[in-house]
């Protein structure tokens, strides 16, 4: 028994070389838990009750619904799977915030923009001045009238600069003076 394969765990001397050990870690972590390793979702994130594996495998439960069905190579469900899958589950939403001249100067693109190739691009470069949000600050920053939309009906929210603070970051009162622009 080397070393390396002891394990001191509440007064017990552990062999992690154990095959009998490893045998019923994976019968509890592994085989146990087969239904959540597929990574189940429901119909209220995605069109039916179906799971990520199935999504991304032969996504069967899709190809039935086709009159023709695809080419195996045509079959995967990327963009419904990439929008259920959630690595943490947070019920956050992601607001973009003025953090530095170029945070500011995206928002100010973003308001201002209608080219859709020009949006998308605003949109990949936006992300890295995206922080998430949990529901009861929206509801306080709502309330100050902090949250923007950048184009109406876009749901795409940018916090008002007088809400974020170089020193600590996003605040639900305001920190800063309202700025006066000149049209």
């Amino acid at each position: 028994m080397c070393l390396m394969s002891i394990l001191a765990l509440s007064g017990q001397i552990v062999d992690l070389e154990n095959p009998e050990l490893v045998r019923r870690y994976f019968q509890y972590y592994f085989f146990n838990r087969a239904k959540e390793m597929d990574y189940p979702v429901s119909s209220s994130r995605v069109e039916r009750d179906d799971t990520l594996l199935n999504m991304l495998g032969e996504n069967m439960m899709a190809v039935n619904e086709c009159r023709t069905p695809p080419p195996l190579y045509l079959r995967q469900s990327f963009m419904a799977a990439a929008d259920a899958f959630e690595a943490i589950e947070a019920p956050t939403q992601g607001v973009i915030v003025p953090y530095t001249k170029a945070g500011e100067g995206i928002i100010a693109e973003l308001c201002s923009g209608f080219e859709v190739a020009k949006q998308l691009s605003l949109l990949k470069r936006a992300q890295q001045y995206a922080v998430n949000v949990f529901p009861n600050v929206m509801k306080r920053l709502q309330r100050a009238e902090a949250l923007h939309e950048v184009q109406e009906g876009t749901g795409i929210l940018y916090l008002d600069k007088r809400f974020y603070s170089e020193e600590f970051g996003l605040s639900d009162t305001a920190t800063g003076e309202m700025e006066m622009l000149h049209a």
